[in-house]
């Protein structure tokens, strides 16, 4: 395998399936677009215990089979990679199982990780992997599950969504999503959701309240949190959409045209960083496009 460049990586995970291979295609756009090498990452099967010598000498002919079949699955999205990018300088490795344990130590030093969604047909929207979800709750950097054709993986026109509730979480999604916006060269559209209860406060009667008011204030928290980013980067043309209801049901429903959602999550230390929130959850599972979890900047 040839060495890991010191310039931190777009981290993507290889597994065989033509997803994840549309992933790593993706990842590696994404990288020649913001001048970071590529990592490609394969994880061999965890090993098992057993209790002959001929169990031990078929272990270790399999474990040397699944080696070169790995070697191999690298060898090929490298090429495929290559293919989009000629210029882009790609490395790849293969570690041990179990595959999150892998693509968690390269997360490390790495800044993105991408992996392809897991399932079939409308299963996919239900069900992911335990890898994805693994790796999505306790990575340390931004990571994206990728979600869309296979055929043509690579970043296009259609904009990128970034979900706006005020809290820092978001403030860290609204950064990659800017960033990575004016590195595709894509608009920007801005998602912020409220509930009536919330912006009512506690004792308020619905019937009583100035809905004007309620939403001339919620438009001031998505101002607030975008303050400042349209000046950084006044290539990306920015779209404000404020909506009332769950936040996860807000952005799905603004999704249609999307290839990316951008949503907070806790970082790790505390409890409540074992599991992401409720709002990247839903996403993750039904969001129609790719869906990238931000960490705290």
């Amino acid at each position: 395998m040839s060495t890991p460049s010191t310039r931190k990586a777009v981290v993507a995970g290889v597994d065989g399936s033509e997803t994840a291979v549309a992933a790593a295609r993706w990842a590696g756009a994404v990288a020649s677009r913001i001048g970071a090498p590529l990592h490609l990452v394969h994880s061999m099967p965890p090993e098992g215990i057993f209790y002959s010598e001929a169990a031990v000498l078929v272990q270790s002919q399999m474990i040397q089979q699944l080696e070169e079949d790995g070697k191999k699955l690298l060898a090929d999205a490298t090429e495929r990679v290559r293919a989009d990018h000629p210029e882009l300088e790609i490395s790849s490795f293969i570690g041990p199982g179990p595959a999150a344990k892998s693509l968690l130590e390269a997360a490390e030093d790495a800044r993105l990780v991408v992996m392809g969604a897991t399932g079939a047909g409308a299963l996919e929207n239900f069900l992911l992997g335990s890898t994805v979800l693994r790796v999505a709750n306790h990575a340390p950097c931004p990571v994206v599950v990728w979600r869309g054709n296979t055929d043509s993986p690579l970043p296009d026109s259609r904009p990128i969504v970034v979900g706006v509730d005020g809290s820092e979480l978001s403030s860290a999604a609204v950064t990659h999503a800017f960033y990575l916006a004016s590195a595709l060269g894509v608009p920007l559209r801005a998602v912020h959701s409220w509930l009536g209860d919330a912006a009512l406060g506690v004792g308020a009667t619905a019937a009583l309240v100035d809905w004007d008011a309620v939403e001339t204030s919620e438009t001031a928290v998505l101002a607030e949190t975008l303050a400042g980013w349209s000046d950084r980067h006044p290539e990306v043309t920015v779209e404000r959409v404020i909506d009332r209801g769950p936040a996860s049901k807000v952005l799905l429903a603004h999704l249609d045209d999307a290839q990316l959602v951008a949503v907070g999550s806790h970082g790790r230390g505390q409890f409540r960083a074992a599991l992401l929130g409720s709002t990247s959850q839903n996403l993750l599972h039904k969001a129609p496009c790719s869906v990238l979890i931000a960490r705290k900047v």
